[in-house]
């Protein structure tokens, strides 16, 4: 048979079809459980508070436990202050994978996606939980400026209301 063929064995071929279906349905698992794990809530309790029915650190049960000690320790000391005592790390660890399944299949990732990722730490940036965004500037130099809140790295985004990214584009053929 052709490869054209009209009989209905050409599966996974055609103009509506998207080449490496599988593929970017594992990054988009792997996106969407980073976000989730990223955004769960920080309240945690130890075993041993479990078992005799007290919190972590003699705290309230509404209120957040921090990974090290009281902020103004981890402020006297020098060291950057820790996120709360979240899923952090396994969301982490989803962002790396769906990089690495990403490169291995010589795939290119969305700039929407990319720029939802710490680049220094790979921790999902949900805002209000993992980061913090705000504008800074005037009318013609304006820029969004996000702040990962695990390692504070920033990323800076200038916004002009005239561009468009590629994947944007009415042209762009890839995802219909």
């Amino acid at each position: 048979m052709a490869r054209g063929s009209k009989d209905g064995k050409d599966r996974g071929r055609g103009a509506g079809c998207l080449p490496n279906r599988e593929v970017f349905e594992r990054m988009n698992f792997l996106l969407q459980s980073a976000q989730f794990y990223a955004s769960l809530p920080t309240t945690t309790t130890t075993p041993a508070a479990v078992a005799t029915g007290a919190t972590a650190k003699g705290k309230e049960p509404d209120e957040p436990l921090a990974l090290d000690n009281d902020s103004s320790d981890s402020s006297s000391s020098g060291a950057p202050p820790q996120a709360p005592a979240t899923m952090l790390p396994l969301a982490r660890f989803y962002a790396k994978e769906m990089r690495l399944v990403s490169r291995k299949s010589v795939l290119r990732m969305s700039p929407h996606i990319k720029r939802s990722i710490c680049k220094v730490c790979l921790t999902p940036l949900v805002p209000g939980i993992s980061s913090t965004t705000r504008v800074k500037g005037q009318k013609r130099s304006r820029r969004v400026i996000t702040t990962c809140n695990y390692c504070q790295a920033q990323t800076r985004l200038f916004v002009n209301d005239d561009h468009v990214l590629f994947v944007d584009r009415p042209e762009h053929g890839t995802i219909s």
